[in-house]
């Protein structure tokens, strides 16, 4: 230690290794930072010099590389070892010894002219990087200081305004306030910011947001003034840019503090709620609109006279500086909900008249279908009534019985279209049972292979693994006979029928895949249009020429689907063909199913002695011809025209009752509630429904419940008899 000298006591010398440990020390770092040499071996030279600096700044501390060839100079703190700080200067070199690289480092203290000095440049270095325009004028009002951003904002340059009087930069309207500003200043006082307008060097006003100061000498004497200004003309015009874009606004804008309070609202707002701006600013906002706990959609708003009104409500926040505001945008929807209503109420206007023209179709087709009926009927009534007026031979009798044989066919057609109608609205009864689908498939090709036409080609493949399904085999088969016929029309000239039927699985998000049996009905026929694939299912919609009574075939087919659970889809392309996909649902029950309402074991059996059946139903012509049937086959018969008189005879009747034949649909009383009254004072009496329209006693699947018979109208004598014995059979 000792090798380090000291060229005076105001400084102190430092030895340095190359990782900033002090190896040596001269006597002044006694006098300069209160250590006695020796205290300093060892120590890091952060001990001294608590924030290094750029002293520090090379790669692991290395002081060689961050002084490099020549001295460095750096204004620092250093710390005394009573833990006092002074500002300093530190010069660092380093030298080659007999012993390898040395770093000298000499710590002087900072004078008070070298802190005036650095103070001095400090304040002009922030003067010349100001952004804000910086002027000082001694207390004549001549320029001292003139910074370049007062050069960029007014126009002149420092060499054209120093020595040159600030009022230059005055308007004549506003040369009096500016001086007396002036005066107030150089007297003590300090003028908070104020707005000014200021004239460029080429002429042109300019608006200024501004503030000046007081200058004082070290011995408190006002030298002078100094003052800032910034050129607010842009923000000005852009503020009130914004302000008009706020005014002009068709909705409401409210600016919330971060305390809940108003800030602001546009005139839009005023309006709105019919209070004045100067009346809500400063109020919470719920006074305008309340806190519900509810969803935003469900909010109101409140008025100045207590009405309240539907409100749309957005948030979005708004940084200002000093704090966040939120701008609510509030609109009342009342006109929105309005016109919404109104759109529903034109939308279900809509979708009645769409009915109304579906209903009128569908009743068109059935009063054509059935005017054309009755008028054979008539017709051929007519002619028996001839026949038979006049003498009676046997032609007479022959051509009336053929006439008779004319008009029963007739009503055979007429059943088929009401059939046919309840399959469409899913009210025909159904007797599903578990079937094998390559069955029908099978059946169909036998009774189309020779009477399609011979310019048709038709191929059926029924997949060897197809599972079972639920439905009514008749009407499955009746239904692929329709397509297979729709098929044959769409094929004047000839052409291919394809009938298939393939296993697959039909996979819905969120539920288990399930087994269905897909059918396909292929034809390379004109195919149809989009705006006649779009109403294919209609009923009595048809391209075909309307004596040919065509029409009910795809909407029979989609009744008898959907009834199975399944659906229905066709793919049709104009002048390549249609495709009907047929999907039903795999029935996985392992034994199979009776259909509900088959005939009942039995049937047929022979009965003891004479049975009274009561007949209920409200058309007069219906009960006499149930009467006369009943009567010509040994039946005791009691009539009753509606429910009330079937109870009146059932309780007036001394004798048994062994059976209830009663329409369903009846005024006032229904057959099912007939049926349920008598049975509550005859016990176990048998029923059987007879009707044209069976809706009532159907399933959701339109089957029968267990123990239910039903005779569907119309009906001849031996389906009328049938029926009764296979009830009568059955053991009470």
């Amino acid at each position: 230690m000792g090798g380090t000298t000291d060229p005076d006591g105001d400084e102190a010398v430092l030895s340095l290794s190359l990782d900033g440990r002090i190896t040596d020390a001269g006597d002044g770092a006694r006098t300069l930072l209160g250590y006695h040499p020796h205290e300093l071996f060892g120590r890091p030279v952060e001990d001294v010099i608590p924030e290094p600096g750029g002293l520090l700044s090379g790669p692991g501390h290395d002081l060689s590389a961050a002084i490099g060839n020549d001295s460095s100079r750096f204004e620092l703190s250093c710390r005394c070892a009573d833990g006092t700080v002074f500002p300093a200067v530190v010069t660092v070199w380093r030298s080659m010894e007999e012993h390898g690289l040395t770093i000298t480092a000499a710590i002087r203290r900072l004078s008070a002219e070298d802190q005036l000095a650095g103070a001095i440049n400090l304040v002009g270095a922030l003067v010349r990087s100001s952004h804000d325009a910086i002027i000082a004028a001694d207390r004549d009002g001549m320029v001292t200081i003139w910074n370049p951003a007062a050069e960029r904002l007014y126009g002149y340059t420092a060499a054209e305004m120093l020595g040159r009087p600030r009022s230059v930069l005055f308007p004549p309207d506003g040369q009096e306030l500016e001086e007396e500003r002036f005066r107030r200043t150089i007297s003590g006082s300090h003028v908070e910011m104020f707005s000014a307008v200021r004239r460029h060097k080429d002429g042109r006003l300019l608006t200024v947001a501004a503030t000046i100061s007081p200058i004082a000498d070290a011995r408190g004497h006002i030298i002078g003034a100094a003052g800032f200004s910034r050129d607010i003309g842009e923000t000005n015009r852009a503020q009130s840019m914004f302000r008009g874009l706020l005014n002009a606004l068709p909705i409401g804008i409210i600016g919330i503090g971060e305390d809940g309070l108003i800030r602001f609202v546009n005139p839009e707002t005023e309006r709105l709620f019919g209070y004045g701006a100067e009346e809500v600013l400063g109020l919470p906002v719920e006074r305008l609109i309340p806190r519900s706990g509810a969803e935003e959609q469900d909010l109101h708003g409140v008025r100045k006279d207590g009405s309240r009104f539907p409100a749309e409500v957005s948030l979005s926040p708004i940084d200002v500086g000093s704090e966040t505001l939120i701008s609510a945008t509030v609109v009342d929807t009342t006109d929105r909900i309005a016109a919404e209503a109104e759109r529903t109420r034109l939308e279900q206007e809509l979708n009645a008249a769409l009915r109304l023209e579906s209903v009128g179709q569908l009743a068109g087709g059935v009063a054509h279908h059935f005017n054309n009926l009755l008028a054979i009927i008539d017709s051929h009534a007519g002619f028996v009534a001839e026949e038979l007026s006049g003498p009676v031979t046997g032609a007479s009798v022959r051509e009336a019985l053929t006439d008779i044989a004319q008009i029963r066919k007739t009503v055979d057609r007429a059943s088929e279209y009401a059939r046919q109608l309840l399959a469409f609205g899913r009210r025909e009864v159904a007797r599903p049972v578990r079937h094998d689908i390559s069955r029908t498939v099978a059946d169909v090709y036998a009774l189309l292979a020779h009477s399609i036409g011979d310019d048709i080609t038709i191929t059926t493949n029924a997949h060897k693994d197809l599972p079972p399904v639920v439905v009514d085999p008749g009407q499955l088969e009746q239904t692929l006979v329709n397509l297979a016929l729709n098929a044959r029309d769409a094929m004047p000239h000839g052409g291919r029928l394809s009938i298939t039927a393939e296993p697959c699985t039909k996979s819905v998000p969120g539920a288990r895949p399930s087994r269905q049996v897909k059918i396909r009905v292929t034809d390379t026929g004109t195919g149809m249009p989009p705006e006649v694939l779009e109403r294919a299912f209609e009923p009595f919609y048809t391209t075909k020429d309307p004596v040919s009574f065509a029409g009910m075939g795809l909407a029979v087919a989609h009744g008898m689907v959907t009834a199975a659970g399944g659906e229905i889809n066709i793919a049709s392309d104009p002048g390549r063909g249609t495709t009907v996909v047929i999907m039903l649902p795999a029935d996985d029950v392992l034994e199979p199913r009776r259909g509900t309402g088959d005939p009942v074991a039995g049937a047929g059996a022979e009965r003891d002695g004479r049975r009274t059946i009561l007949v209920v139903d409200d058309e007069p012509d219906l009960r006499e011809v149930v009467r006369r049937m009943l009567g010509k086959s040994g039946y005791d018969v009691l009539i009753a025209a509606d429910g009330h008189e079937a109870l009146d005879r059932a309780r007036a009747h001394d004798g048994s009752i062994d059976l209830l034949i009663t329409d369903i649909m009846m005024p006032e009383m229904s057959g099912t509630e007939l049926a349920e009254k008598l049975r509550e004072f005859r016990d176990g009496l048998p029923v059987l429904f007879m009707s044209g329209y069976a809706a009532p006693v159907l399933t959701e699947k339109g089957s029968l419940d267990p123990g239910t018979v039903l005779l569907q109208k119309p009906f001849r004598k031996q389906e009328l008899i049938t029926a009764v014995e296979n009830v009568l059979s059955v053991p009470v």
